[in-house]
């Protein structure tokens, strides 16, 4: 075989390659990532209905082992291939010069992008305050034997803590866009919208989709603060409580 057919049949298998793990980058951002943070919202509305209805939820989504192994499985497995993969795809891409070539796909794929580094910064943010306090044992007490998330660990934080909230409704806003906006490109990338009509539509989609994952998260946030400031809650244990390393940070800064 020439030096040339080898090289046109690398370059054909690189091409080929990339194009498979783009369509895997595209499948899991909505199945299974969207599908769970959809599952995952919904469940958290409860909040409107106070801490009995939280915790409730909270309790049936954890009461089953099988429960963590679907979340290892189909969440944070292809959270890190999709988060590693959008990485390379944002470093590559030729798409970064948005302020030469300021056309409308353009700015939606550098918004995609920024979305993308917020989103994962407030998901780092959301694990640590979640499944690493619970994994940890840092909430577990004689008040919360379980040791799960309760209503009044989150509105305490909310409430008196002021990087919280804006750091989900930021988080929140950045997962609704970065959603929806795949949700257009997810049609495109497997030929469900190909001509210019079904594209046009497929934003659409995508723009609703978008302001119902808002609309979702906003409400469970809401869900904290409507029913009135909460008692002082003190996490036992890790670096939030009283002894620990942001501890008196956080008494300093609450409001």
């Amino acid at each position: 075989m020439s030096t040339e057919a080898v090289a046109h049949s690398s370059s054909t298998t690189a091409s080929h390659t990339a194009w498979v793990a783009k369509k895997i980058h595209s499948f899991v951002g909505i199945v299974p990532l969207g599908v769970y943070l959809v599952l995952h919202l919904a469940r958290n509305v409860s909040t409107l209905g106070g801490a009995e209805s939280f915790d409730s939820a909270v309790r049936d989504s954890w009461k089953s082992p099988v429960n963590y192994l679907w979340v290892v499985l189909l969440v944070y497995l292809p959270l890190i291939y999709h988060a590693g993969y959008g990485f390379y795809l944002t470093f590559t891409s030729n798409k970064q010069n948005v302020f030469k070539y300021p056309n409308l796909d353009n700015v939606r794929y550098l918004f995609q992008r920024l979305s993308a580094l917020g989103l994962l910064g407030f998901l780092c943010a959301h694990i640590f305050l979640t499944r690493v306090h619970v994994s940890m044992g840092w909430l577990q007490s004689s008040a919360n034997p379980s040791g799960q998330v309760t209503w009044g660990y989150f509105a305490e934080h909310m409430w008196h803590n002021p990087f919280t909230a804006v750091t989900y409704v930021f988080g929140i806003l950045a997962a609704a866009y970065h959603l929806g906006n795949g949700v257009s490109t997810f049609c495109i990338s497997w030929g469900i919208t190909i001509g210019a009509k079904s594209q046009r539509a497929g934003r659409i989609v995508g723009l609703l989709f978008g302001l119902f994952i808002l609309i979702m998260g906003y409400a469970a946030v809401a869900g904290f603060f409507i029913h009135g400031a909460p008692p002082k809650f003190v996490t036992p244990g890790g670096p939030l409580s009283p002894e620990g390393l942001f501890g008196a940070l956080l008494e300093k800064i609450a409001i």
